[in-house]
């Protein structure tokens, strides 16, 4: 006899969820709810240790500042989360994008100074 399938009992692997897409889901799950509690730590209670606190957990966690910034100052309401994820979505493409644009341009440029000659320093 077998359980009926549930949350308890479901495997991701059967789904097609890879442990990659899965870590991005919670590390983007994490930084929604530091960035919800860090607005309002910052923006409504103006508590400076509370804040603290938070941007403490967010290094240790390892998360890039930078997204939660961005998140804190979108503009966006921050219990609106669905326009928050995309958001958050929006700025990992850019970042990623941005990236990859930056590798391949120093590629290039260093490519391209391997093929010059190397100036003389005598004037003859």
């Amino acid at each position: 006899m077998t359980a009926p399938a549930s949350s308890c009992t479901h495997q991701a692997w059967r789904s097609g969820v890879t442990s990659a897409a899965f870590s991005a889901r919670k590390q983007q799950a994490l930084v929604l709810l530091l960035a919800q509690q860090l607005i309002e730590a910052q923006f409504e209670r103006a508590d400076r240790t509370g804040s603290e606190r938070l941007w403490q957990e967010a290094a240790a966690l390892e998360i890039d500042p930078e997204r939660i910034v961005h998140l804190m100052y979108s503009g966006l309401e921050s219990s609106d989360r669905p326009a928050l994820i995309a958001e958050d979505e929006a700025w990992i493409h850019r970042t990623t994008q941005a990236c990859q644009r930056r590798w391949s341009l120093l590629h290039l440029h260093r490519n391209r100074r391997a093929q010059r000659p190397a100036p003389s320093l005598s004037p003859a």
